[in-house]
């Protein structure tokens, strides 16, 4: 839309200068506002009326309590709890999801106008027309007075129309809700062509359209025709069929640009929606690297936990590697002693047999002497007397050296055993060893793989962490365009 377009359309009259201009060209004497719970502020404004030519109805006579206590000027205003439509007798009375859809049409015909509106029940109620209505005796004012204004605030507005009957001729301004285009399923009575065309054959002219919320929604402004053209009267219609004829260009320009509008904001809804898909897409990608996180530093310290066991492990086998090397040092010393002592047992046992052979020669000799002191025993008694008793000397020190060479065997052979036992517990001691070395070599090598996976790990968990990092980044990038997105 062009800026001589937008210009021309902020100087459109609103509903409130629309009615203001209305009730200054045709000052009404009454008023009659049929579904007034659902009504516009702006058609509740009757000040220059007097409160008892107002006549509020409505189905719901919980909403006209409501009005008598929220809107000043209605506590002397006329209410009846009624549901109009162009004859007398029952008809089916729709709720729907939306209580400003509440009335004679079926909610799933308006679908198509709310995607969302739903059913809620249904009741039967009777129906009445306008003209009965008015044909109450409190109500004779409103039925006589000849420059009243008929608000219907609700669907379909053209059967409560056809209840009037004469009195339409007595009315100045219908201000009905209407459709602008067809439903898909037809509820009749409820378009602007069908209104304009029953209306027309009453001396009505359409003045003017005002679209609701939705496009294809609109209050509908028609001005009884008198058909004098030389009055006042005529002039302003004239003017207003003008106006009129101008907002209608305006407003098929503005449908348009509002179809055209309404288009990118599908496609924008369409763009947030996914965006808000990928918010949650990443909230839970976030969610599962936080866990993986988590699980990673869960993990991260488990194996901290079970290399500083591996540590300690590694010092008590290092202590008692030590223990041990110190231990095989002495085992080693003590060998080196049992050898140096074996050397010496060694050299003292070649003494005593040194010793030994020397005795032995010693006997033999003696053993020679002997023989020879026999044959001269008779000769010299008294030098073989002294030679015996040297003899049982000799005996006696062989006996005793003989004693002590056996002692000295007996300790060898005690010596031999210890030393044999010391050489068992020795090896017993090596091997000890060399498994400790093996496991403690084990150990390292299980270290070693434990480092680098605690390493390899650390690696994964930075990476994961810088991916977390970018999601966040994301996610508030996301956030600054879904708040910064206009119209929405």
């Amino acid at each position: 839309m062009d800026e001589t377009r937008s210009a021309e359309s902020r100087q459109i009259p609103n509903q409130q200068q629309t009615a203001n201009l209305l009730q200054a060209l045709f000052p009404p004497q009454s008023a009659i506002l049929v579904g007034a719970s659902q009504s516009n502020p702006n058609r509740l404004d009757w000040q220059s009326i007097p409160p008892e030519n107002v006549l509020l109805i409505d189905a719901k006579q919980e909403a006209l309590a409501g009005i008598k206590q929220n809107v000043a000027l209605a506590s002397d205003w006329q209410m009846r709890n009624a549901v109009l439509a162009e004859s007398q007798g029952e008809a089916p009375f729709f709720s729907a999801s939306n209580p400003g859809e509440d009335g004679l049409v079926p909610p799933q015909k308006l679908v198509s106008l709310w995607a969302n509106l739903r059913p809620q029940g249904q009741r039967t109620c009777t129906t009445q027309t306008l003209q009965t209505l008015l044909s109450e005796p409190q109500l004779a004012p409103l039925a006589s007075a000849t420059n009243t204004w008929l608000v219907i605030d609700c669907l379909p507005a053209l059967r409560i129309l056809q209840g009037a009957g004469p009195l339409l001729k007595q009315w100045k301004v219908l201000w009905v809700r209407v459709l602008l285009a067809p439903l898909e399923d037809n509820e009749p009575g409820t378009t602007l062509a069908e209104i304009e065309r029953y209306l027309a054959d009453h001396d009505y002219r359409c003045i003017g359209c005002f679209e609701e919320n939705h496009p294809r929604i609109g209050q509908a402004i028609f001005l009884h025709d008198t058909g004098d053209l030389n009055t006042p009267l005529a002039v302003a219609y004239d003017a207003l069929n003008a106006e009129k004829l101008s907002l209608l260009g305006e407003r098929d320009a503005l449908l348009l640009d509002k179809s055209a509008l309404g288009a990118e904001r599908d496609t924008l809804r369409q763009e947030k929606s996914n965006l808000l898909a990928s918010c949650d897409t990443l909230g839970k990608e976030k969610a599962a690297l936080v866990a993986a996180r988590d699980e990673q530093t869960k993990l991260a310290n488990e194996r901290k936990a079970q290399i500083d066991a591996l540590s300690r492990e590694k010092a008590d086998l290092l202590a008692n590697r030590d223990a041990l090397i110190k231990e095989k040092t002495e085992l080693a010393a003590a060998r080196d002693a049992l050898a140096k002592e074996k050397t010496a047992l060694a050299a003292t046992r070649d003494e005593q047999a040194k010793l030994a052979n020397e005795h032995k020669s010693q006997l033999d000799a003696l053993a020679k002497e002997k023989t020879a002191l026999i044959a001269a025993r008779d000769e010299q008694a008294k030098l073989a007397n002294e030679r015996k008793a040297q003899l049982d000397a000799l005996a006696k020190g062989t006996a005793e050296l003989v004693a002590i060479r056996d002692a000295l065997v007996k300790e060898k052979t005690s010596l031999l055993a210890q030393l044999g036992e010391q050489t068992e517990k020795a090896n017993a001691l090596l091997l000890t060893r060399d498994n400790q070395t093996l496991i403690l070599s084990e150990r390292d090598s299980q270290i070693h793989q434990f480092e680098a996976e605690y390493s390899e790990n650390l690696a994964r968990l930075r990476l994961m962490q810088d991916e977390l990092v970018k999601g966040e980044a994301q996610i508030e990038l996301i956030k600054d365009l879904l708040l910064r997105e206009p119209g929405l």
